[in-house]
């Protein structure tokens, strides 16, 4: 049985990828007027991974260590933020589908991601604690609540059954194409 033993290499790409889809994520919940109350929940995170991919590359996280070059963009990260964006794009309504992308992309970094966290924190990074993984609030008793109470207003008063189930139907594919970009850890 092989050993897994991630590399800062492959951590810092994941942390690229992830950063591109948040920022396709945020960039659609700016762009479209009935994504308003999904804007500055205290949830977004491409502040933080600015911040975290800069400390890698530089040598700073963790202190004293080896600079990296910061990668381009990989095919999982590309491939999940082009599918977002070609969902919202357009005049018309927005694809119930986005939503439970939105859903699980952010709901699932604040739960298991921050388990990953804190094993590449201690393989990788010395026990330095990534912003990504920090949050102004707490994240699992005041953020996650407000936006998952948000979401439920959001579709109460927005859509039909159909809707709704477009969107449930929709999960399988949010976790496959999420958990893509977890393979860079490896």
């Amino acid at each position: 049985m092989m050993k897994w033993e991630p590399t800062r290499e492959g951590y810092l790409q994941f942390l690229v990828d992830s950063r591109h889809v948040y920022t396709a994520l945020e960039e659609i919940c700016a762009s479209r007027p009935e994504l308003e109350p999904f804007r500055d929940t205290g949830l977004e995170r491409v502040a933080a991974l600015n911040t975290d991919i800069e400390g890698m590359a530089s040598g700073a996280i963790p202190a004293g260590s080896d600079p990296i070059p910061v990668p381009d963009v990989g095919e999982p990260g590309s491939t999940y933020a082009a599918f977002l964006r070609d969902m919202a794009d357009g005049e018309g309504k927005l694809a119930p589908e986005f939503i439970c992308h939105y859903y699980n992309f952010y709901f699932a970094h604040s739960a298991g991601g921050r388990m990953i966290g804190r094993k590449m924190s201690e393989m990788l990074l010395d026990g330095h604690e990534l912003e990504f993984y920090q949050w102004k609030d707490d994240v699992k008793e005041v953020l996650l609540p407000a936006v998952a109470d948000d979401i439920d207003k959001y579709v109460l008063e927005n859509w039909t059954r159909e809707q709704k189930d477009l969107c449930l139907g929709e999960t399988a594919k949010s976790f496959q194409m999420g958990g893509a970009l977890l393979s860079h850890i490896k």
